[in-house]
């Protein structure tokens, strides 16, 4: 998965949830946007997120506004 994937699913994350992660989290986070048919048939998906304890949210655009 390219990294500008997992940077933009870790700037959707927080606009939605208000909670900042690391672009590392946002590589779990991207498999919820694959169309992946094992994960459309499950009921229930749990993914562990974890706080962006060296990122901010300037870093993060900035590395969206890399892969521009």
């Amino acid at each position: 998965m390219p990294d500008e994937q997992a940077v933009q699913a870790a700037i959707r994350f927080l606009d939605e949830h208000r909670v900042l992660v690391e672009p590392a989290c946002g590589a779990a986070l991207t498999a919820l946007d694959c169309d992946n048919p094992v994960l459309k048939a499950a009921s229930n998906i749990a993914v562990v997120v974890c706080g962006g304890a060296t990122v901010t949210t300037r870093k993060l655009h900035d590395f969206a506004a890399l892969s521009d």
